[in-house]
């Protein structure tokens, strides 16, 4: 699911320390722990137009980079549920 696929997809940098992301709206959803992955991806979405969602297995490795335009969505490949809190970052 996912990949890189338009200008709009790379990383808006930011920093994990003092440096915070500019508030573009929601930037984590708890209310979405155990929902069905694409149905979660949907939801980011609309609450929230400035993130790309990337759903990724939980025991997936990513880049530890943190954008302020990216969610990682994990999920169970067993269950398709999310399995962690969406986030940006």
């Amino acid at each position: 699911m996912g990949g890189w696929q338009t200008q709009s997809d790379f990383c808006s940098p930011c920093s994990t320390g003092s440096v915070k992301c500019p508030d573009s709206g929601k930037s984590e959803w708890p209310e979405l722990l155990g929902a069905k992955v694409m149905d979660a991806k949907a939801t980011i979405e609309r609450e929230n137009p400035s993130v790309i969602v990337h759903p990724i297995a939980c025991d997936a490795i990513r880049v530890l980079d943190c954008c302020c335009n990216r969610v990682w969505l994990n999920y169970s490949e067993e269950f398709g549920t999310v399995c962690t809190v969406p986030k940006i970052g």
